[in-house]
């Protein structure tokens, strides 16, 4: 470096001689200006260097108190802000080593000083100082920088990560650590399969292909597991790629906000709209079906009145007869999806329409599925069409035990009992956004079966969705319209590969005004 100011240099030697030399060697230099100090001892070497600053020590090895190697250990840190060259007039390597060890710059035998050598010592002991001294401070700097980045991120509400180029994860935060219950040598070498629900990872791994084979943000809606109660909720995964001097991906940024509540909320409005808008197609066209069964079934009663019994038509009119009946039990269902159906309402015993609903099926399910009833004692009565409550839990049973299919263990559990939802708890569920806070009578139909996956499980009420065959599928739509047709709801928890719940709310309070009661009692007698 060519000097813009001179180089301060301090002389610390008890040999006059020794002092005049290095100068003299110094100011013979073309390229670089030297200022210098001298000092005898060490004290008086502290004493110069704390008020005069100098860029280099030239600090003999043997001083009246005390030796080099001594110096440099017994020498403030705040005065050692420069660089020191020792130099002796004896020694070889290893004292070389010592004084580089104790935090010397450079080392010189004062036989090989000289005008060449000596200034050029000098000014490379003082770049390669201020080199350190430079890169000690930018790895300070990061440090804080580091220290702040991660206060940063644990103050941020969101569980927060970071990856590297390849996905794998590198840091999380501590909301990220309490909700999976991973500590941070855990969590730094996991990848998403360890957290998110089975059912949302290839669709999570396909957001992170094309996100990484992109360098656009990543930004995934999937579940993630509660380390608490073990259940999966809803967040949006969003990343954004840092990139390295030639434009390369070497980290992610990302951050999981939970929004099962608002996705919960969002499901609860589409499934109303959807059952509102198919409901009032479904009375529709069963307001359409039962016209034209009157003419159907009427002109088909009136033939078989006229004709003799033996006439060959007969049978084939009984068959009109016989598809219309099922026609008309057919609109009957979706009239009770619709809401619309005409109800035989009365204060019913449950626990009793349970067990003749078991009655009723059990001959048509496989021997090898368990049927098991669990009735707790002293249900109120609830107010209701009995012959619909029974047809509700023979189709849950039904739908039961076609999941288990020829599981030789399989079972259906039926248990009944009483339950009182506050405000919070019915907003929470899924298929009664109508239900009001209150106590009702539960029926829960609980298998082991084959569960449904998120796709499955957000159809099964649509009318006709079947996983078996086109044409099936309305029992359970016509479940969820009789139960909200009086007031209650339908909890559904299922898991892929384990079984579902069916969890029926039937209110204990009347559903019904009394100007309602009336209208359905004359309806019922016309």
């Amino acid at each position: 470096m060519r000097s813009v100011s001179p180089i301060r240099v301090l002389i610390v030697d008890d040999d006059r001689v020794d002092r005049t030399v290095c100068q003299a060697c110094l100011r013979e230099s073309p390229i670089w200006q030297f200022e210098f100090a001298e000092a005898e001892s060490v004290a008086g070497g502290v004493e110069i260097a704390s008020s005069w600053r100098p860029d280099c020590i030239l600090l003999d090895f043997v001083l009246p108190d005390g030796d080099g190697i001594e110096v440099l250990d017994r020498l403030p840190v705040s005065e050692r802000s420069c660089s020191i060259i020792l130099l002796t007039a004896y020694g070889g390597e290893e004292l070389a080593v010592r004084a580089m060890k104790a935090g010397a710059t450079d080392y010189l035998p004062k036989a090989r000083l000289s005008p060449d050598i000596l200034p050029r010592a000098v000014v490379n002991s003082v770049e390669s100082f201020r080199m350190k001294q430079q890169t000690e401070n930018q790895r300070a700097a990061l440090a804080v920088s580091q220290r702040r980045y991660r206060e940063l991120l644990e103050a941020i509400p969101q569980m927060v990560w970071t990856a590297n180029g390849a996905g794998r994860i590198e840091y999380v935060n501590t909301r990220w650590i309490d909700y999976t219950g991973l500590d941070a040598a855990q969590a730094a070498g996991l990848n998403w399969d360890s957290v998110v629900d089975p059912q949302d990872r290839a669709r999570t791994a396909d957001a992170w292909h094309e996100a990484a084979g992109s360098g656009s943000v990543l930004e995934v809606e999937h579940r993630l597991r509660r380390a608490s109660d073990g259940a999966y909720r809803w967040h949006l995964v969003r990343a954004v790629p840092l990139r390295g001097p030639n434009g390369e991906i070497i980290n992610w940024l990302g951050t999981c906000t939970e929004i099962d509540e608002q996705k919960r909320e969002g499901n609860i409005i589409l499934q109303e709209q959807k059952i509102k808008g198919i409901g009032t197609l479904a009375g529709g066209v069963a307001h359409d079906f039962n016209n034209l069964l009157v003419c159907i079934l009427g002109g088909a009663a009136c033939a078989m009145e006229s004709l003799p019994q033996s006439h060959p038509a007969q049978e084939m009119l009984s068959e009109v007869v016989r598809a219309g009946e099922r026609l008309a039990e057919l609109t009957r269902r979706m009239l009770a999806y619709a809401g619309k159906g005409i109800f035989r309402v009365e204060p019913t015993d449950v626990a009793r329409v349970v067990h003749q609903a078991c009655d009723c099926i059990r001959e048509t399910i496989p021997d090898s599925v368990r049927i098991e009833i669990r009735n707790s004692f002293q249900l109120p009565p609830v107010t209701l069409d009995a012959d619909q409550l029974r047809q509700a839990v023979v189709d849950l049973i039904k739908n039961a035990a076609e999941a288990i299919g020829s599981n030789p263990s399989g079972r259906v559990t039926l248990q009944t009992s009483v339950i009182d939802l506050d405000d919070q708890v019915v907003h929470r569920t899924g298929f009664a956004p109508d239900a009001a806070a209150g106590r009702y009578v539960s029926i829960e139909v609980r298998d082991n079966g084959c569960g449904m996956d998120e796709e499955t499980r957000n159809r099964i009420f649509d009318p006709f969705f079947s996983t078996k065959f086109v044409g099936r599928g309305l029992s359970l739509s016509a479940v969820l319209g009789f139960v909200r047709g009086i007031g209650g709801g339908i909890q559904v928890e299922t898991i892929l590969g384990k079984g579902t719940s069916f969890h029926l709310l039937l209110p204990t309070r009347i559903p019904y005004p009394a100007r309602q009661w009336e209208a359905m009692a004359s309806d019922r007698m016309s």
